[in-house]
């Protein structure tokens, strides 16, 4: 669903009213959690795309010239 979909939503309108919670205000609280998603799903698209870079020490018991 959409958000103008659960807005337009009679089931929902209802438990809204039941909840004494304002359309207004849970139009505010899903645009805002929408876009706290989106931001997160950004977030872990970029990393997943970033390349791995694997950096190996020498062990401890390793020589020098090989």
């Amino acid at each position: 669903m959409t958000i103008s979909e659960v807005l337009r939503d009679p089931m929902i309108r209802q438990m809204l009213r039941a909840d004494r919670v304002s359309l207004s205000e849970f139009a505010k609280l899903l645009e805002k959690t929408a876009r706290a998603r989106n931001a997160a799903s950004a977030e872990e698209g970029a990393i997943a795309l970033m390349p791995r870079v694997l950096i190996e020490r020498p062990s401890a018991g390793s020589e020098a010239g090989l």
